[in-house]
Order: C-alpha cells, then structure tokens, then sequence
C-alpha cells in the first residue's frame, strides 16, 4: 500500500474533479490524504480518504471567497495585478508550511496537485517526492506559438508574430506581473531550490514529474511540441450523482425533448456568482422564444414562463437532454457539455475564460459572446443572438458530436490513476 498526499486549491472547481480521483486510490488499496479547504472535509472523509484541514494556509471556505476582499481592484490590468499576488502568490508560504508538517508526520510515496498549487510542487522537488500535477483549466504552459496564458487570441505564424508573442511574454513577467515574479523567486529561494527560467506561473509544471492535462487534442491550440513531462488524457469528469431527486418541473425537459423543443442549459459557475451576469441577461433574452429554459440558479417568482431553475442539478443527467449549454466558461463545465456533445455559448472573460473562450471559436464547437463594456457581463440580446447562431447552424452540433467521439476515446480517470499508482511504486512512467 502506498501513501498518496493530494494538495488541492480550496475551491469547488478543484476540488471536485479530484474527488473520483480519490475514490479510485483509495479503491486500489493506497492510503490517501487530501490537503484541501474545511469545507469538503465530509466529502473526503466519504470516500475513505484523509481529510488533512488548511492551518497556516488560506481556506476560502469555497465558493465567493475569491471576490470577497473590498481592497481588490474591480477589474482590469490592476485586478489581474492583484488576484495573481494575493490569491495565488501570497498564499504560497502557508500552503507549504501545512504540506511540510504532513509530510514530517508520514511522508508520501507521491504528491499529486491541481494546476493552481504551486506549493505542492515546490514541497515535492524539496523532498525529491515523485509528483504528479493535472489540470483542471486551459493548458497554461508558455510557448513560442502561443501568446502568454489569459489573452486568449488564436496562435498564429509567421517570424514577426511570433517576435511580437515573445515581446508580450516579457511585459508580461517583467512589467505587468513583476511584483509577483519577485515574490514567486523569493519563495522558490527560500526553499533552496534553483529559480527556474521564465514566467512563475510555469514552474510549477516545470517541478512536476509528470503534467496529465485534462483535454483532448481537437480542443487545444495547436503548439510545436507538448514538453516532455506533459500528457493530454482526457476530461476528469465528476462522478455520477446519485442521490438527487429530479426537480418537479423535470417532466417539462421531457416533454420539450419530446417535442424537439430546444432545451438551453444555464450555467454561471462556482466563483463568479453573480447571477445578473448571464442567468438574468439569459433568461431576458430567451424569454419569447421557442425554447425552454433550464438555469443552475435559485428558483425565483421573477422568471419567465419559460424557465425553470434549480440551484444544484447533476450535469450527468441534465446534458443528454440539452441542445445548447450557456456558461461563463468555466473549463470543466464546458468539458462536461463536449463530452456529452452539447454545443456551447462562452459569456465570460475573467480568470482562465478568455482561453476557454478561445478554444471553443477554434475548434467550432460554440461561439463567444461579447462582454459589457467596463465589466465582464453580457446582454440580454448577445445571449439571445448566441443561443440561436448555435442552434440555427448545424454544425456546431455537428462538430460538438466530434469532440464527443474523442473525449470518449480518452479514459482520464483511469491513465491518472494509473501514472499516480505506477509512480508512488517507484516506477518510471513513459
């Protein structure tokens, strides 16, 4: 039996794509602990895991937290500026102090992290702990035929743009994230190891034995070269939930399927709450159409008649019954609808969803919406004119059915697995 440490971001959005990954280690017989946010301690413990709570380390008690802090600029450079040092930078010397007291306690045979935890990575190259990081976002790695990660425009060729990408890459490390950069050497430093090339935000990829990125080729940019240590598998899809009773409205989304009426799912996402930015905006712009309307929002006596909503419902069983997904682009949502060969509409522009954005125009699966000026909302008539370019085009679907056929040619769950299990054995992983 091995011991498996699993040092997550204490959000809903990482944490929940690992929890199958728990499940199945701890179904092979490994002893797991899971470093995380109080808050999903009961899910762990469920699965039979360790639940090892955040101490010196900031628990943002999962969703919300992240825009809670009145002292953080509203938008723009400076709030880029800002969520980079505080919310990830910062945090980095209390999330190790955690990390080093449990692995004191009993070392791991492997550390395994989400792209966004840089002190695991840091911990594992300290102690020499074989590591295995994946993803749970747009593959962030820097490349000389990408611009850098967040700007979200399409790679393109040629010696001048690919000049001008190199140019954006140093204002990038040197100006507009140079703070961070500084502070990012210093904890490296610190903790006496080497400070790598490039920008900070690589390196945690760069300490990782092996990187398994959770996608598949058709959705990504297309690059030169993957590094070496770096693996497409797959989506790492939430567990099936079973314990959910269908709302009672659930025979109206029968019903429109059995009339080919369009079904348009609404997702706002776990860290942008907001629901005035696209619940709202979407439920306005649909409401004299033909389509029924389905929002992961609270019920409200203020919706239209055709709209139903309920705050939680199990993406599993909603998506075969939907023919368009609207979302603020949070990643593993839009993996969830191309898995399941929904076509979507992308409405957001904060954190990573400039690049899922992207993604999604490349490679024909949905189209991107056009924010409010000044703030990352969308209108009433944007989501409408989203919503019926996908549904009026058959080959968005058609394309989303592609992405389908490969996502279920990639088993991410078990190939993650298996590369945690062959490396805390010790063995060489190809």
């Amino acid at each position: 039996m091995s011991r498996i440490l699993i040092a997550l971001t204490p959000v809903a959005g990482r944490v929940r794509p690992a929890l199958p990954l728990t499940r199945a280690l701890v179904e092979g017989g490994h002893e797991v602990v899971v470093y995380t946010g109080r808050a999903f301690a009961g899910s762990i413990s469920e699965l039979g895991a360790q639940a090892a709570p955040m101490v010196d380390g900031r628990d943002v008690e999962g969703t919300g937290a992240r825009t809670a802090d009145r002292s953080a600029p509203r938008r723009g450079i400076r709030r880029l500026r800002w969520e980079v040092l505080n919310l990830v930078v910062d945090q980095v010397p209390g999330y190790l102090k955690d990390i080093e007291g449990i692995i004191a306690a009993e070392p791991p045979d492997v550390i395994v992290m989400d792209d966004a935890f840089i002190a695991g990575a840091i911990a594992a190259r300290v102690h020499d702990t074989p590591s295995v990081l994946f993803t749970v976002s747009p593959f962030a790695r820097s490349h000389r035929d990408l611009v850098p990660f967040g700007q979200g425009p399409h790679p393109t060729a040629g010696r001048v743009r690919r000049a001008l990408r190199l140019a954006l890459a140093a204002l990038v490390r040197n100006v507009i994230l140079r703070k961070a950069q500084h502070a990012a050497q210093g904890q490296v430093r610190d903790a006496g190891l080497e400070v790598p090339a490039g920008l900070f935000l690589d390196w945690a990829q760069t300490f990782a034995t092996k990187v398994l990125h959770a996608s598949v080729p058709s959705f990504e940019h297309p690059r030169g070269d993957l590094p070496e240590n770096a693996e497409l598998v797959g989506p790492l899809l939430p567990a099936e939930v079973r314990h959910v009773d269908a709302p009672a409205w659930w025979g109206d989304v029968v019903a429109a399927r059995r009339l080919a009426r369009p079904v348009v799912l609404v997702t706002q996402g776990a860290v942008a709450t907001d629901a005035q930015r696209l619940v709202w905006p979407a439920a306005e712009g649909l409401q004299f159409e033909d389509v029924l309307v389905v929002a992961t929002a609270p019920p409200s006596a203020a919706m239209p008649d055709n709209m139903r909503a309920e705050r939680f419902m199990p993406f599993d069983r909603l998506l075969p019954m939907v023919d368009v997904l609207v979302t603020d682009g949070a990643f593993g949502g839009v993996q969830q609808a191309l898995a399941a060969g929904v076509p979507v509409v992308v409405a957001g522009r904060t954190e990573d969803r400039a690049e899922v954005g992207a993604r999604v125009e490349r490679s024909g699966v949905g189209v991107v919406l056009k924010a409010r000026h000044g703030s990352d909302a969308t209108s009433p008539g944007a989501v409408r004119a989203g919503v019926l370019t996908v549904l009026g085009d058959p080959s968005y679907r058609r394309r989303a059915a592609e992405l389908a056929d490969e996502y279920a040619r990639h088993d991410g769950l078990a190939r993650t697995t298996a590369v945690v299990e062959e490396l805390a054995l010790g063995h060489p992983v190809p």
